[in-house]
């Protein structure tokens, strides 16, 4: 999972290049994936597999290329060398594959990488062109190597005794009642008799046959079949399917035959969403995990921009891949507590994995702050959008559940710049208490117990993740209290949310609302109210006990005016809690020391 160019197809790619792959198109090293650097481009690069977990059998298999680490778990190292050799002529390329961390060990022959070639799924591939008929086609193939077909290429023919059961023998028994039918052999006798016999010279015999074209292989036969969904799931006359469909059952074929597959089976899929709804995605995954676990499993490397997907596997078997370096999130990886894991396969959905494909998170309260957040931000000059920016909300508790996903245990540390935004649940001085409903009251607290409040709110900071509190209280009273033109707009979009209690009311009943609030916080302003003061009446609706006045409704009224042409928003009538929290967000990344900038458009 992760951002676009963070580099998950280059794994894909170095994965294949070191270990061959099942697909068509061949894969092979050129100029441009030598790495760039100050000094020009390097003229040499390494990839190494490393298989551990082994069976006996596999270790068996490839003992006399194991690296002798530790006998209680063997290890192989495959590694992909390539080199250009010549600089004056960097387009020849001259490549090896040994065994050995570094490549020091023995040369890995043909038999040992058959047994380690993978299977690769392309992104936005034509699965439908896959499982058709044709010569070399991916069906064959897949039914070529299942491990039932052994013997099927034999003839067990026997004409007017025995009832094949080998494919081969099933079409040689096809043949021979082919060219035997009443109707085939009235054409070909009359041809022969009528019209052949007269062109014999001399003592000649000449005698046609009508067959069938084909010389019977178990390799023909195979590449004649086709896969499909039949008409209503019985053996019926075939019917066509859309993409999806046909994406899955590729995907379910290549299953197949890798279920089978006794030595490291290995699937790598790019995009396996491609055409398939979100429910479909989901249960592809799920078939996917379950393949890939228990004592037959296959190991399955699945790269996706899919938040559907992401949310259908368990976050310790997620690996996040930002700005060219790879970030496992299993278990011991990351800050995330064994509760943590329980807790997020539970509640880790859909619309919180975008998290995942972010270049910067904001992990948010409530419905709120994810409505208003943007809108705030673009108003105020910066763009979610533009910085990619994911906004999380994961109600009132979990905040940090989700924060540790992007907290590691040890270097290197995820560049994604994450900030909790969360409220300061301390009531300002002066209060009432039917507001304040519990919370502590700032009035009552000395100076070192608000700061060892303030730094309880933060204890869980580290690395990436920051935490920004509200400056007075929560969000929608920070809002109104920050300045007169937010005061302005809260107050409206509140009044608003208040009269939606009762039914939404019409544009023409809207506008008076806008109108009519907007005067009276024109009024407080001229009567020198005191803005803590006017943040309160604000806030009030959404505060009191038993108030049915929703604070996402309100959140929806003030991002709607805050798209008016007519209002500007300084930076400085932002809470300045929101402002730092803006400012981290949509900071310029910086570019990660293995990710160059400089132009290298040929070897120096």
């Amino acid at each position: 999972m992760g951002e676009n160019d963070g580099g998950k197809t280059a794994i894909v790619d170095a994965i294949r290049l070191c270990l061959l792959s099942s697909a068509t198109d061949y894969s092979r090293v050129t100029l441009d994936d030598f790495h760039c650097g100050p000094h020009g481009r390097a003229t040499e690069l390494s990839i190494t597999c490393t298989f551990k977990g082994m069976s006996d059998v596999e270790a068996g298999t490839f003992g006399e290329f194991l690296t002798a680490s530790s006998p209680e778990e063997p290890t192989l190292h495959v590694t992909f060398r390539a080199q250009i050799p010549d600089l004056s002529n960097p387009h020849r390329i001259s490549t090896s594959i040994r065994a050995g961390a570094q490549g020091e060990g023995a040369a890995i022959d043909g038999n040992a990488r058959e047994l380690l070639r993978t299977t690769y799924l392309r992104p936005l591939r034509d699965a439908e062109a896959a499982l058709g008929a044709g010569r070399n086609s991916r069906l064959a193939q897949i039914l070529n190597q299942y491990p039932s077909m052994a013997g099927q290429e034999l003839n067990d023919f026997i004409p007017d005794q025995v009832v094949p059961t080998t494919l081969v023998g099933i079409l040689r028994r096809a043949e021979h009642d082919i060219e035997n039918n009443l109707v085939i052999r009235q054409a070909r006798d009359e041809l022969n008799d009528s019209y052949l016999s007269k062109f014999a010279l001399g003592g000649d015999r000449l005698e046609s046959r009508i067959g069938v074209v084909s010389n019977a292989s178990l390799q023909q036969i195979l590449e004649r079949l086709e896969l499909a969904i039949a008409a209503d799931g019985v053996r019926a006359e075939a019917t066509r399917h859309g993409l999806g469909i046909n994406n899955a059952l590729f995907m379910a074929a290549e299953l197949l035959l890798l279920g089978k597959k006794g030595l490291s089976p290995l699937l790598l899929i790019e995009e396996p969403e491609a055409h398939l709804h979100p429910q479909l995605q989901s249960r592809v995954m799920q078939l996917l995990v379950d393949h890939s676990s228990g004592v037959d499993a296959i190991q399955i490397i699945v790269t996706s921009h899919s938040t559907h997907l992401a949310a259908s596997v368990p976050v310790e078997r997620l690996a996040v891949v930002a700005r060219g370096t790879v970030y496992p999130l299993s278990q011991g990886l990351t800050k995330l507590k064994p509760s943590d894991y329980a807790f997020l396969s539970r509640f880790l959905d859909a619309t919180k994995a975008n998290l995942f494909f972010a270049r910067a998170v904001a992990i948010v309260e409530g419905d709120a702050e994810m409505i208003l957040l943007p809108a705030l931000a673009k108003a105020a000059g910066y763009s979610f959008n533009r910085d990619a920016v994911s906004v999380v909300n994961v109600g009132h508790t979990g905040l940090f559940r989700y924060a540790r996903i992007f907290q590691r245990t040890s270097p290197p540390y995820l560049p994604v710049p994450v900030a909790c935004i969360r409220d300061r649940d301390v009531a300002p001085a002066g209060t009432a208490e039917d507001l304040r409903r519990g919370l502590p009251a700032a009035e009552n607290m000395t100076e070192a117990d608000l700061n060892e409040h303030l730094k309880k709110l933060k204890e869980h900071d580290g690395q990436k993740v920051r935490t920004f509190v509200s400056d007075h209280w929560t969000f929608e009273y920070d809002l109104a209290a920050a300045s007169w033109t937010l005061a302005r707009i809260m107050h409206q979009a509140v009044s608003a949310a208040t009269s939606c209690v009762t039914g939404w009311p019409s544009d023409e009943r809207l506008g008076d609302i806008f109108r009519n609030a907007a005067q009276q916080v024109d009024a407080w302003h001229e009567a020198q109210e005191p803005l803590t003061r006017v943040a309160e009446m604000i806030y009030k609706p959404l505060r009191a006990k038993g108030s049915k006045v929703s604070k996402a409704i309100a959140a929806q009224h003030a991002a709607h005016l805050l798209e008016s042409p007519e209002v500007k928003l300084p930076e400085a009538d932002l809470p300045i809690y929101l402002s730092q929290a803006f400012a981290y967000l949509c900071s310029e990344p910086q570019l990660p020391p293995h990710s160059p900038s400089w132009p290298c458009l040929a070897t120096p």
